[in-house]
């Protein structure tokens, strides 16, 4: 029986999105088209995640609060759900994301995807990223974060998975201070594997911001090792505690 409401709620969260790109995206792109409030496009997210969540049961919970002058900022995440970045929307601040170049040819998605500032990037090749660095800049000059997954992937098992040496050196290029974020306990509520979706708690914790300046005195290897050290711990610790 819980199985059979697992997937029926999954089902109402993808058709819910699926509403959301019908109904409230084409009226709220033409305003900001109309009004040059670009940055204005991305915020509708907030009030409707907010519903969406509610309505299926889904609670997020920030441990910490936001760093001051957060949103002039790279974000690294940890993968663990499609759920991660409703959350990162809903309870952290609009941002624009760094995403696979073969998302940006969906009919329709990859439009909505250009118009919020999201940045192509092309996997394991330097030379085709080559001019990220200056385009992040330009973006955070305007005072609107990226984020990025340094995993590259969803975690099955909600435990950190390997990241990515790429988006480390496009950061250190790119002289931009980074926050690091924690979520946990996503893929219990929408897991990898499967369809399926159970109510639960989400966690987000904030750490500290490793500003422009710190980042400039580290070497690719040890920015990538701090990085990986602060939002694992969280998770070790939660790890450790359990049973």
């Amino acid at each position: 029986m819980a199985k059979i409401r697992a997937f029926y709620l999954c089902v109402l969260f993808y058709l819910f999105i699926a509403i959301g790109m019908v109904a409230i995206v084409p009226p709220w792109f033409l305003y900001c088209a109309i009004f040059r409030k670009q940055q204005k496009f991305i915020l509708a997210c907030k009030p409707f995640f907010a519903f969406v969540f509610f309505l299926l049961g889904i609670k997020v919970k920030m441990i910490g609060d936001l760093p001051e002058h957060s949103k002039a900022c790279f974000m690294l995440c940890n993968h663990q759900s499609f759920m991660d970045v409703p959350v990162i929307l809903l309870k952290i601040f609009p941002c624009a994301f760094l995403a696979k170049k073969s998302l940006f040819k969906i009919p329709y998605f990859g439009q909505a995807l250009t118009y919020t500032g999201s940045l192509p990037v092309v996997r394991g090749d330097r030379q085709a990223n080559i001019d990220l660095p200056k385009k992040i800049q330009n973006r955070l000059s305007q005072n609107f974060p990226i984020m990025a997954f340094p995993e590259g992937t969803r975690s099955g098992n909600g435990k950190l998975l390997p990241f990515k040496n790429g988006i480390f050196h496009i950061i250190k290029d790119a002289g931009v201070p980074v926050f690091p974020v924690t979520i946990m306990d996503a893929h219990k509520v929408l897991p990898k594997s499967g369809f399926s979706l159970y109510p639960g708690e989400i966690k987000v914790f904030p750490h500290k911001i490793i500003t422009a300046q710190e980042i400039e005195n580290l070497t690719y290897e040890e920015l990538k090792n701090l990085v990986t050290q602060r939002i694992s711990e969280p998770i070790v610790k939660h790890l450790h505690l359990a049973p």
